[in-house]
């Protein structure tokens, strides 16, 4: 099955779409913030080079809960405020490929971002800026499709946002991953580009609109030196949002339909997440 995917074992060290309703979603007080995203995605066929079903028999489902630490220092650094973000995702997954079936289960790639900045531009506008390190972590196997990938991928992160809490909201977060070759099995996944966005329109305290993800490969895979030319993976999907935000927490829901895939599996997801504050260090 390796021949019809890119990227290693066709796991991306980046869950394309996660990001959504959090694209330059920083809270501008000092505190201590959670997220708590629960997501189920499945996939019943995987796609060639050209946007084409293969004829192999596929599917895949995986469910994870995902909690995201983000601490607001009430500093600023370049003239932006400070941030520091831990994410901590738990997947279960099942592939089943020509009938045979397997199950894993435990901790994906644990994801650390030092430093996060946001500059707010103009009215409503803000702009961060944050490096991501998606550790070598988590419960990987190189025998088998795993929850996480057996190496460090590297993602710079930049994001703007403009959201009017009585009308517009528009949002894109551009993401590079540079991937370290994978130990085990000297191969090294092609770097890549992702966009997650939203676009939608707040009424009082609910948002209606769209959300999703585009993602490109824009270097071959290898292993053992040997180039794996053309086989790069790209997707693309999107599909409803809905969110009402009660101040102190909010909910967010939203759907994402795969809409095309290149060497890759066409993913369709449900994303439901909750935000809330678990202390606040300043004035509010």
């Amino acid at each position: 099955m390796q021949s019809a995917l890119a990227f290693e074992s066709g796991v991306s060290p980046f869950p394309t779409g996660s990001t959504s309703e959090y694209i330059a979603a920083l809270p501008p007080i000092p505190g201590l913030f959670a997220v708590e995203q629960f997501n189920y995605s499945s996939s019943s066929g995987l796609y060639d080079n050209k946007g084409n079903k293969l004829p192999i028999p596929f599917k895949s489902d995986a469910y994870s809960a995902t909690t995201r630490i983000l601490a607001s220092y009430g500093a600023e650094f370049l003239g932006a405020k400070v941030y520091s973000q831990l994410v901590l995702p738990v997947v279960s997954l099942h592939t089943e490929v020509f009938g045979h079936g397997e199950n894993h289960n435990g901790l994906s790639n644990v994801t650390v971002t030092p430093l996060l900045l946001r500059w707010d531009v103009a009215a409503n506008t803000n702009v961060t800026w944050g490096f991501d390190f998606a550790l070598k972590t988590g419960s990987y196997n190189p025998a088998r499709t795993s929850v996480a990938v057996g190496y460090t991928s590297y993602q710079p992160v930049l994001a703007i946002r403009h959201n009017d809490p009585q009308g517009l909201d528009l949002g894109i977060s551009n993401r590079l991953l540079f991937n370290d070759k994978n130990s085990d099995t000297n191969y090294r996944s092609g770097s890549a580009y992702v966009a997650d966005f939203i676009g939608g329109w707040n009424f009082g305290k609910w948002k209606v609109g769209v959300t999703g993800a585009y993602m490109n490969q824009f270097t071959d895979d290898s292993q053992n030196g040997n180039t794996i030319t053309g086989n790069r993976a790209r997707s693309f999907a999107m599909g409803p949002i809905v969110n009402y935000n009660a101040g102190t927490y909010s909910i967010n829901m939203n759907y994402q339909r795969g809409l095309y895939a290149a060497n890759t599996a066409k993913s369709d997801a449900i994303w439901i997440n909750f935000a809330m504050p678990l202390w606040l260090g300043g004035p509010h």
